[in-house]
């Protein structure tokens, strides 16, 4: 996923790299201020630093997150479970209507139905 993109990966994305220290508004659109956040946060990982955010990156980018978590890492994970057809308030609160949206998208894609957000769900999430 590079810039122009657009659509929930990249608000999840863009959520992510704000829990990294990044200032971005969220809109959904992989433009030149995410592509710099991305190059930065790369830079910093020392990852390979081109702006494109394929599966090291997001690697990097994810946290393992459960109930009572707050914070940006958890509207990343709320607005992937959107994409996947949850409704959840974007609010940044693990709160029980997302631990049960999360254990519902683990139980539809086949993962341990535990209701934490590790690196297997993140992956499905995101893919």
């Amino acid at each position: 996923m590079g810039q122009g993109s657009s659509g929930h990966r990249v608000t999840g994305l863009q959520h992510l790299l704000n829990a990294h220290g990044a200032s971005l508004t969220v809109d959904g659109r992989f433009g030149p201020g995410t592509h710099a956040a991305v190059v930065s946060f790369q830079k910093a990982k020392a990852l390979d630093a081109d702006g494109i955010v394929g599966p090291r990156t997001w690697q990097a980018l994810i946290t393992t997150v459960r109930s009572g978590a707050t914070g940006h890492t958890v509207r990343a994970a709320q607005a992937l479970l959107n994409a996947h057809g949850a409704t959840l308030d974007v609010d940044g609160e693990f709160g029980p209507a997302t631990h049960t949206a999360v254990v519902s998208f683990q139980k539809a894609e086949a993962l341990d139905a535990d209701g934490v957000v590790g690196p297997a769900t993140w992956k499905a999430l995101v893919n």
